[in-house]
């Protein structure tokens, strides 16, 4: 962990950062309007893209290329989706926060469903900081881990674009993806036992279901997504059955 230790506090911190001044609700509000405006300026059909990559079922395709070379990565992000699970939802269910659109109602630009409630913190927020976590600390690639932080960031900040969400509930998630990205790669490093042939082999077909699934009929509640839904899944079923390519190499700049 002490390879990884700057960049597991970094973001750690960012997400501190961002929640704490956002427990103020004047300024909470004020925020997402502002960013739910500026964002509405963008066609839906971009911020419906990229907020599905934080869909659950949609964030296990996105792992099926890894399967070949790097399935210890795809269990620690399985194994992180656990506390994740736990987190967010316990959290949603136990502060029953109203979403912005039941507070603000047409002030808000909708894409997708009309959501009222459960709002923190952000699920789809959190599910792609789990995939950040595992992948950018997993990997130990520089480059890589800008551009998975990066595309998080963009997929947390489309929640609040498309109006599902708090900018406050967005720092949540930070939090809760990235804390549980941190256990999945705890358990896979303390446990390396546990990915045994029979269980990759599990794993594969898990991850190859869930990729027909989203290719053949799958709802993620943004229907201007499903083009791109679908290629995600076509995709990740290419790279997985190609021999060739390669992971960029660890600890490359």
């Amino acid at each position: 962990m002490s390879e990884r230790s700057p960049l597991s506090w970094l973001v750690l911190l960012v997400g501190l950062g961002l929640l704490w001044p956002l427990v103020d609700p004047a300024l909470n509000r004020a925020l997402f309007l502002t960013l739910n405006g500026l964002a509405a300026r963008l066609p839906d059909l971009v911020w419906s893209d990229l907020t599905v990559l934080g869909d659950t079922l949609v964030a296990m395709v996105l792992l099926l290329p890894l399967m070949r070379r790097r399935p210890d990565l795809v269990l620690a992000a399985l194994l992180a989706s656990l506390p994740a699970t736990l987190l967010s939802h316990g959290l949603k269910n136990a502060l029953a926060m109203a979403r912005p659109y039941a507070v603000l109602a047409d002030q808000v630009h909708v894409v997708g469903p009309y959501l009222k409630a459960g709002s923190f913190p952000s699920g789809h927020t959190t599910t792609i900081f789990v995939l950040a976590c595992t992948l950018a600390l997993g990997l130990r690639n520089r480059s890589a881990a800008a551009w998975l932080l990066a595309l998080a960031a963009l997929v947390g900040l489309s929640r609040v674009a498309v109006g599902a969400h708090w900018p406050l509930d967005v720092a949540g998630g930070i939090l809760c993806g990235w804390l549980s990205g941190l256990i999945g790669l705890y358990l896979v490093e303390r446990f390396p036992g546990m990915l045994r042939p029979t269980l990759a082999s599990a794993l594969r077909l898990l991850l190859v279901a869930c990729a027909l699934v989203l290719l053949v009929r799958y709802d993620t509640g943004y229907p201007l997504a499903r083009p791109f839904e679908q290629a995600l899944a076509l995709l990740a079923l290419v790279f997985h059955l190609l021999p060739g390519w390669r992971l960029p190499a660890r600890g490359a700049a």
